[in-house]
């Protein structure tokens, strides 16, 4: 449905009919089912503070807000009678046996709310309400047979005797129309007379205005208008005229304009438009753009268009008095390529033929002229006659039949021969062709010898000089004979000339009888002194961006026609003085005009027939208007929604004052609604600060999609721009792409907390690990001090160890030798007998035995032995304390590993005496028998 914006915009200007002059200008577009999507019957109309359009349809409420169409479908599936919007754009509608309001979701849609169950009750069999006003805080709900008043939540109802033809506001007040009674005053609870008498009787009051304190116009159903005077009850036809018409084709419904016209809505013969006089200034039918001509309901906007509600669909129709373009489209003709106004009848050039048609006649179709088929290049009126350049040849048409005047294949541009007032020249696909007049007709007389080429324009100069502009290739200066059938002299300026720019046409034109070149950069002219073509200083200087012009149109009283690739403007030049008159953008007619046929005609000091492809415009350059009405318009926004990755969409309050958006869904799409209707093309743009401060590409519909926004605040701006390059009040959206979740605030304090006490954390590590080194270091340190310690310990144990070892190998060996002497003695004492006295031998065994079992050594030994094995024999003894001193003296000799062989002379008994000892300790030991005692003795540390 967004097609009709478009549609509306572009095609305003290109239906129905115009009209020359200072009067109404009806521009019809129609809207069908297929454009709405609803049913094709229409009942009433009514708009919003925004400028919103709703129509009442035969299955629901159609809303246009200027670029789409929405159906909402009624509550029981019947008609919308009546419609009417309060200050606050809730909508009351009506219809069979129902009524209520709509209002918009905090998404901006329309939702229905019924107010049937409150006054249900009250209803008839078939009740239906026609029409609804709202008048300061009450609605007024109308029907055929009472007035239902909704104000404060509550409902009142006023019966009625007789039946309604017609309800409307009157000085703020409700009047309604009895059929053959009257019109009355609806008040509180009642109703009171403000017209009665004869003349309602057997009418039916359709439309009622107040014209003045005592004066109203009255239209009825089928006895037509009357100026009614309520103090003197007299009345007289309003609008004579077409009272008959009136009364065969029925007054269905009227409105009175704000200038005073009166539309008047039919059931036959569709709309007629009449002056405060009662004259007809317009019919509007199906001939003239209507899609029926059964009018239910007309409505008029903000702007002054009607809006019309018929059996066959919505109509519109914009009334102009005022425009400085108009775009008349007519397909039949084709592409327009040249015209010409002569004697009060138009003439069209186009690529089918010759066409004409009454000037003042706009509701006439064009008429072919007949044997002028097929493609026409120029239409010129040279002394009061129009000559036609044919792709057969050259015509004169008067009175709208044809007469070839050449059968030069391709006329191209014809012009007068200066000092030559009976001949013309003209450009064709081959040759120059001049023509004669004789008995005050043209006729080609003979082509020019010496030169032949595709000239598209010709121009001559004040020394008469023929330039002619190849369609491709450059220009020519040709100097004809005096006899105009030769050129003598031909000069061409193509690619290596100054004026030649590549992929632009040279071509050639007049101003101010001085001839100029243009080439789409700047104005160029010829130089007689210097026998050059130069550029044209003076007109470069004062027509700014016209430089650029391709193509110049000479009007009367010194008015010249520029074109170029961004617009057409109107000058005034005499002189030395150069005035830009009026300027129409491009834009307005780009998509419509032929390419490199570009044509305008002058038709006046101050208006031009532009050539279309499917028509003609006509621009006046008098008219102020320039498309500044949208200025004070501005965009309202429809549709908000956020869109994941995933497309998962989600809608939005339109209504909020700033989106919050989360990261995840960071698409968002918006369409606005524009509701200005006017003949101008419009365009949408939008810009994002915060992302993108440049103005976007102009798009045709206001939908806008845009992806991935980065996180930030941001404010999405859009405008409606016209052909005219002025741009409407700016909307301006503000929102905010939340971070994601790793960007959130909390996030963030979740980072500094763990970041803190990361930090913590590696603070505490460090200084622990400075600590640990240091206590590494330290305990490195006491552990090389307790290895040199030991290893000193060590030392002095190997080295007590060694002392001890020594001391025990000499006891050892002095114990074995008093040992082996004591023996000896025995020997000797038994081989002697008596002869060795007792006396001495006792003396040296116990001095002998004294020194094998003393206790000098031992304790000696027990010095060493500790020194070497400190608090072993200590610990055993605490661990074993039935040890006996012998015992401990048996564990210490095994503890450094004597055999029992070594341990004898130490303890000066046998081996098996120290076998029999070693034995006794095993017992107090509880040695198992597995367990070598010299094994336990070694490994034992302190009690293990």
């Amino acid at each position: 449905m967004r097609k009709s914006l478009q549609l509306l915009v572009f095609f305003i200007s290109f239906t129905g009919v115009a009209t020359a002059g200072n009067f109404l200008n009806p521009h019809v577009i129609n809207f069908n089912k297929q454009q709405y999507g609803g049913s094709n019957k229409n009942w009433s109309i009514a708009m919003d503070q925004n400028g919103f359009t709703y129509i009442g349809n035969s299955i629901g409420l159609i809303e246009f807000d200027g670029v789409s169409w929405h159906l909402h479908h009624s509550p029981n599936g019947f008609a919308v009678r009546c419609i009417a919007v309060d200050k606050n754009n809730r909508i009351y509608t009506g219809g069979y046996r129902e009524l209520g309001y709509w209002e918009r979701n905090n998404l901006g849609r329309l939702q229905y709310h019924s107010l049937t169950s409150m006054v249900e009750d009250y209803f008839p069999k078939n009740e239906e309400f026609w029409h609804v006003f709202v008048i300061d805080n009450k609605v007024y709900f109308q029907s055929f047979s009472g007035i239902y008043i909704y104000a404060d939540g509550k409902f009142s109802v006023v019966r009625i005797n007789g039946f309604i033809t017609n309800a409307t506001v009157v000085d703020n007040e409700l009047l309604i129309a009895l059929v053959s009674d009257g019109i009355y005053r609806i008040t509180e609870d009642n109703y009171s007379p403000v017209l009665k008498g004869e003349f309602f009787t057997g009418k039916s009051i359709t439309f009622i205005e107040k014209l003045s304190k005592s004066k109203f116009l009255l239209g009825t159903e089928s006895s037509g208008f009357y100026i009614y005077n309520s103090e003197t009850g007299s009345y007289n036809i309003w609008a004579g005229e077409l009272h008959q018409s009136f009364i065969r084709n029925n007054i269905n419904n009227a409105l009175r304009t704000k200038d005073g016209h009166t539309i008047v809505g039919t059931i036959l013969e569709g709309i007629k438009v009449l002056d405060e006089e009662g004259t007809l200034v317009q019919d509007i039918n199906i001939q003239t753009g209507l899609q029926s001509n059964t009018v239910h309901f007309m409505r008029c906007d903000a702007e002054g268009n009607i809006w019309v509600a018929s059996d066959k669909g919505v109509d519109f129709i914009s009334f102009s008095s005022n425009k400085s373009y108009t775009v008349y489209q007519h397909p039949e003709l084709g592409a327009v390529y040249s015209a010409a106004l002569l004697d009060g009848i138009l003439y069209a050039g186009t690529n089918q033929g010759v066409f004409h048609r009454k000037w003042e006649k706009r509701t006439e179709p064009f008429k072919l002229v007949p044997g002028t088929q097929r493609q026409v290049w120029d239409c010129e009126i040279i002394d009061n006659q129009l000559l036609v350049g044919h792709n057969s040849g050259t015509f004169l048409i008067k009175d709208q039949e044809a007469q070839m005047i050449s059968n030069h294949a391709g006329g191209y541009s014809i012009t007068k021969i200066p000092d030559h007032l009976n001949h013309l020249l003209q450009s064709t696909y081959n040759d120059l062709v001049v023509f004669s007049r004789k008995n005050n007709r043209w006729q080609a007389d003979h082509f020019v010898k010496g030169f032949s080429d595709l000239i598209r324009f010709v121009e001559f100069d004040h020394r008469n000089n023929l330039w002619a502009s190849h369609l491709y290739q450059g220009i020519y200066k040709i100097r004809l004979n005096e006899a105009l059938d030769s050129a003598v002299q031909v000069t061409h300026f193509g690619k290596e000339s100054k004026i030649w720019r590549q992929g632009a046409s040279i071509r050639t034109f007049s101003v101010e009888n001085r001839v100029v070149f243009t080439n789409e950069d700047s104005i160029y002219t010829y130089d007689d002194l210097k026998d050059a073509i130069v550029p044209y200083t003076f007109l470069n200087n004062h027509l700014g961006e016209y430089t650029s012009a391709f193509f110049i149109a000479s009007g009367p009283d010194h008015h010249y026609w520029f074109m170029n690739s961004a617009g057409i403007a109107l000058f005034r030049i005499l002189g030395t003085d150069v005035e830009k008159i009026k300027e129409f953008p491009i834009g307005l007619f780009r998509n419509e005009m032929i390419p490199k046929e570009e044509n305008l005609i002058p038709l006046d000091n101050k208006t031009g027939l532009l050539c279309l492809e499917n028509g003609f415009a006509l621009l006046d350059a008098t008219s102020p208007e320039s498309g500044s009405e949208i200025e004070n318009k501005q965009l309202h926004i429809r549709k908000i929604e956020i869109r994941g990755q995933e497309g998962n969409a989600e809608a939005v309050s339109p209504f909020n004052s700033r989106l919050a958006i989360p990261y995840s869904k960071n698409n968002i799409a918006l369409r606005y609604s524009f509701p200005l209707y006017s003949s101008e093309k419009i365009s949408y743009q939008y810009r994002i600060e915060g992302l993108n401060n440049e103005w976007s590409e102009p798009v045709k519909y206001p939908e806008f999609v845009i992806n991935r926004i980065p996180p930030g605040d941001y404010a999405i701006k859009v405008r409606a721009k016209n052909s005219w390059g002025n741009t409407s009040q700016i909307h301006e959206l503000s929102f905010t792409v939340n971070p994601p979740w790793y960007q959130s605030t909390l996030a963030f304090i979740v980072y500094a907390l763990l970041f803190g006490g990361l930090t913590f954390i590696g603070k505490y590590i460090t200084i622990k690990r400075v600590k640990m080194n240091e206590k590494h270091k330290n305990e490195e340190k006491e552990r090389e001090l307790i290895q040199l310690r030991n290893e000193k310990l060590q030392s002095e144990l190997s080295f007590k160890s060694r002392e001890l070892a020594n001391s025990t190998m000499g006891i050892i060996k002095k114990n074995e030798f008093l040992i082996s002497l004591k023996e000896k003695l025995k020997r000797h004492k038994e081989q002697l007998g008596t002869r060795y006295p007792d006396k001495y031998y006792n003396e040296l065994i116990k001095k002998i035995d004294s020194n094998i079992t003393g206790d000098d050594d031992w304790k000696t030994f027990e010095y060493n032995f500790n020194l070497a094995h400190e608090t072993f024999l200590q610990s055993l003894k605490t661990e074993y304390p039935d040890l006996t001193p012998s015992d401990l003296r048996l564990c210490a000799f095994l503890r450094i590993n004597l055999t029992s062989k070594e341990i004898a002379p130490l303890l000066g008994i046998s081996v098996r005496g120290v076998e029999n000892h070693r034995y006794r300790v095993r017992k107090k030991l509880d040695l198992s028998p597995d367990t070598d005692l010299t094994d336990f003795i070694l490994t034992f540390q302190n009690g293990n």
